[in-house]
């Protein structure tokens, strides 16, 4: 090999993913005598990556992207030798050993050894489960976030019992978290994945912004060979439970259609590669309506007696086809380019674009018989990522990310607010109790988008062999903007009744801004963070320690006066007008009213910024050759859903009595938690691991509106506002058992114990009790979530390029459910009982068949392969989804049934599971 090139390995590694990637160390010794061997060259074949050994035959390889390798040790007088099947995982330290055997013959002679990736990795301090590329694909699994479901400590689609918006999302190094609901940007497809990390312990400083946990996605690079994919597959729900999901008395095949495929590259050998991806996938849903009706349908209710109801009064116009409709489906496009630039040795540029567009409806029982009247939904995510990456030295290297997403939802019967097929909302009712709607259509448009430009650098130096110091800073700069708005009708149109002229069309008109009916929302929050870290590697222990600093501005405003909220029509005599002529009274004669500008200058007060410091430590330490114990303790600070400090943002309530809303509070405090947990890892085997886990988390100030009513002025009135007072306390127990593949098979088990406590499952909870007219108990109560036993079970049987298979199994004991108040109860007893367990077995068959390099394999997927009928929702009289004592009482009530039958009234299937779902499909592999 030529010496200058051996020499820039050996100085020189090189970054390759912004804050996104491993490193390998070991130590060289001599195979007879065990002493050390100085400059030994090690390198990672195909890359650029390498180092030489110090005078104690040790060697560190930093950023190393995560992947399976083949890594390199050669020295003068002595043989090469060759570890294959070396895997990097994102954060964490490979272990690599080698002992190299003398020889007097320099060249020919190389020694392969297949290494084994040991089962307890040291360095881990908090519970991560690590999820690569091979396990992504050989699933039954469309969806990444399928696989996020079935990891240790995911209880009822919760992080550790934390709320739904807890966790954070990282892409590449970078984070593509949407600060309006804390959901993902984009849903990355599941074939650009090379690795996913789902950190649920106390995770290190370098990552913010999340109290639950930290889901960390590392997508494929290009290489010098070409390689790609081509995948599709057909499929339908087969279910014996036809009598619950109309629709699907027969087998479709054609309801679900998915076509994808992928292809990476070089476009200059060993300079500039590509990665290209793109996917088009239809799901119809299992969720049916009927189209007995359309929403132009006039039903006659001028007669108070409901015996003498017209069902339409324009049947050729308002009856529709019945035709089974589907009302949960979605068509979705995704497309991905990945380019990488190895601009020099010691320098890297990489960029990343992701697009994915989807459009859905979300089923509406009450719409089942009407399902033309429903809301189209449609939700669009861009992310850009560019990635600098620049090695200064053999030790140190700094990364630099710059990146923007985007995010729009959108949701409306008809795109144009003045399209002429808008129907009067008269015609948007219910023909008697205990019946579906029978015509018109919901008059909302909604419009959002979320802009993020986040500029990230972090700068790590592996100071010694025992000391990497990570440090970085972060600002991230959002452009939210929200309109929103209920249509209004002209004039004439609201005057007149559909039932008299037979009419139904109307021409609708914008609400004014001011009104209280219609949002218009732009504003420009800010955020800065910064971290240093110090991971400390002896070889008796591990330990990670750092501290964050999180800044948050959030560019609005409070109310100063929260009794006379609405700038538009305020209810006080001193904000309608001046006091012209000096008399103390306000609005005699000669008074000026105020305009909304004249109020603007005194009617809020600025929300201030809010910070925090953010201490972390985790620690592992060896207690054999193949066991380890691993602490973690953190704090940590998160800011609320921007939905909740902008609910409402200019405090546009309505008149009346009572109740007449919820707004937002820019105000509101960063939610923190304060998280720890103690575990031990053990190989029992070769080829099994176990592992216990406790962990604890104390979450504080949670948005919620326990606080007390805020009266208008007047008093005949009032409303809420989101506050920080809600909280929850979540502690569990987690075992799990992994046996690697061997002997053609692999097996997991993962068991969590988990009690999840708290005020309030969500925001809005107490509020929504007390307009129901009951009172919450005031204590610590059961969360939505508190799924107490939790059992998944994965495995896998497979012959290398033959045939396999794979399931995977979960069990949940029942969440809760909050019981009907009882009469002699005068309080409601929240979450009190259990509603029943579920289980659910999701199967995968393949067979490949190679023909040079090409493979073709063909697949099945069965989900629910039992058709097992899993309660997720039940009625709070009986605790069952099948049964309620309602429907008795209607049956005595002998009501009008001009739409559908009572039964079907009280037959919910959202009460239940996805029926069992079958897809057969084909993949052809090619490449070298």
């Amino acid at each position: 090999m030529d010496f200058k090139k051996v020499l820039l390995l050996t100085l020189i590694p090189i970054l390759a993913i912004s804050g996104n990637t491993g490193k390998i160390a070991g130590k060289v010794t001599d195979a007879q005598t065990g002493e050390p061997i100085v400059g030994v060259n090690v390198i990672i074949e195909g890359t650029y990556l390498g180092a030489a050994t110090d005078f104690d035959g040790n060697y560190t390889i930093i950023n190393v992207p995560p992947g399976v390798y083949k890594v390199k040790a050669s020295a003068i007088g002595y043989k090469t030798v060759v570890k294959e099947n070396v895997r990097v995982s994102i954060d964490l330290t490979t272990r690599v050993d080698f002992q190299l055997e003398p020889t007097v013959i320099e060249i020919g002679q190389e020694v392969v050894v297949v290494a084994e990736r040991p089962l307890v990795q040291k360095d881990l301090t908090a519970s991560t489960a690590i999820i690569g590329s091979e396990l992504i694909q050989a699933l039954p699994i469309t969806e990444f976030q399928e696989v996020v479901q079935i990891q240790a400590g995911v209880v009822a689609g919760h992080v550790r019992g934390g709320r739904s918006g807890e966790i954070a999302y990282w892409i590449d190094g970078v984070p593509v978290t949407d600060v309006y609901d804390r959901s993902a940007v984009i849903s990355v497809d599941r074939k650009s994945i090379q690795e996913l990390q789902l950190i649920s312990g106390a995770f290190n400083a370098e990552y913010g912004q999340a109290m639950s946990g930290i889901i960390n996605i590392a997508t494929k690079d290009g290489g010098n060979s070409f390689n790609g994919s081509f995948t599709t597959y057909f499929g339908g729900h087969a279910t014996t439970h036809a009598d619950i999901f109309t629709g699907l008395k027969r087998f479709n095949p054609l309801s679900i259609r998915n076509f994808e495929g992928n292809l990476s590259g070089p476009i200059v050998k060993n300079r500039i590669f590509f990665y290209l991806n793109g996917r088009w996938v239809y799901f119809g849903g299992w969720l049916y309506g009927v189209r007995k009706f359309r929403p132009e349908n006039i039903v006659d209710n001028r007669d108070p007696d409901p015996n003498k109801w017209i069902i339409s009064l324009n049947p050729e116009q308002g009856f529709g086809d019945s035709a089974f409709v589907p009302m949960n489906w979605n068509r979705k496009v995704f497309l991905q380019g990945k380019l990488t630039f190895q601009v020099s040795p010691t320098f890297k540029l990489s960029y990343n674009y992701m697009y994915e567009f989807m459009k859905y409806r979300n089923f509406d029982f009450a719409f089942k018989y009407n399902p033309d009247g429903d809301l189209n939904r449609f939700n669009k995510g861009i992310t850009n990522i560019i990635s600098i990456n620049h090695t200064l030295s053999k030790s140190t290297f700094y990364q630099a990310s710059f990146s923007y997403f985007f995010r729009d939802y959108r949701h409306y019967v008809f795109k144009d607010p003045f399209d002429p097929r808008y129907v009067h909302p008269k015609l948007l009712l219910q023909p008697g109790p205990y019946s579906f709607i029978a015509g018109g259509m919901k008059m909302d448009h909604f419009y959002r988008n979320t802009g993020t430009y986040v500029g990230k650098i972090d700068l790590t130096s592996q100071v010694t062999r025992v000391h990497q110091v990570k440090t970085g800073v972060e600002f991230r700069y959002h452009a939210i903007y929200f309109h929103g708005f209920w249509l209004d009708l002209s004039d004439e149109d609201r005057a007149r009744d559909p039932i008299f002229d037979l009419n139904p069309y109307v021409r609708t008109r914008i609400p004014d801004v001011s009104e209280p009916s219609r949002t218009l929302f732009r504003n420009h929050p800010k955020e800065f963070s910064a971290y240093i870290q110090d991971k400390m590697e002896f070889n008796e222990i591990i330990l990670n320690v750092g501290v964050r600093f999180d800044w948050f501005d959030p560019d609005w405003h409070i109310l100063a006066d929260p009794s006379d909220p609405n700038i538009y029509q305020p209810l006080k005599p001193q904000n309608r007008y001046f006091d012209t002529n000096g008399n103390g009274i306000y609005g005699d004669e000669g008074d000026i009213p105020k305009t909304v500008e004249d109020r603007r200058k005194y009617w809020y007060i600025r929300a201030k910024p809010k910070w925090q410091f953010s201490p972390r430590i985790g620690v592992a330490f060896p207690i054999t050759d193949r066991g380890v114990i691993h602490f973690s303790y953190g704090h940590f600070f998160q800011i609320p859903p921007f939905e909740y400090l902008y609910t409402n943002p200019e405090f546009k309530l309505g008149s009346g009595t009572g109740n007449i809303g919820l707004v937002g509070n820019a105000d509101l405090k960063p939610e923190q938690t304060v998280s720890g947990e103690i575990g031990v890892q053990q190989a029992i085997t070769n080829d099994i691991a176990i592992e216990l886990t406790g962990y604890f988390r104390d979450v504080r100030n949670l948005t919620g509106t326990r606080a007390d009513e805020i009266f208008i002025f007047g008093g005949s009135a009032w409303y809420n506002q989101y506050q920080n007072t809600d909280f929850g306390f979540i502690r569990g127990i987690v075992f799990s058992l992994d046996k690697r593949f061997s002997n053609n098979w692999a097996l997991t088990i993962d068991y969590t114990f988990q009690v999840a406590k708290g005020n309030a499952s969500d925001p809005a909870q107490t509020r929504n009790l007390r307009l129901g007219g009951q009172w919450p108990e005031v204590k610590i109560i059961p969360l939505d979530w508190d799924q107490r036993h939790t059992l998944n079970l994965t495995l896998s049987y497979s012959v290398p390029n033959n045939w396999g298979l794979s399931l995977i199994a979960q069990y949940g004991s029942g969440t809760p459910y909050t019981p009907r108040q009882s009469k002699n109860i005068g309080t409601l007893l929240i979450n009190s009982e259990k509603k029943p367990s579920t289980f659910n077995v999701d199967l995968r068959i393949y067979k490949d068949i190679k023909f040079g390099f090409t493979t073709f394999s063909l697949f099945a997927r069965v989900y629910n392969l039992f058709d097992i009928k899993n309660a997720f929702g039940v009625y709070n009289d009986t605790g069952r989804p099948d049964f309620t004592l309602d429907y008795l009482s209607a049956l005595k009530q002998q009501p009008v049934q001009l739409v559908n039958p009572l039964g079907e009234w009280f037959t919910n299937p959202t009460f239940y599971s996805e029926p069992r779902r079958i897809e057969l499909g084909l993949t052809i592999y090619f490449g070298q």
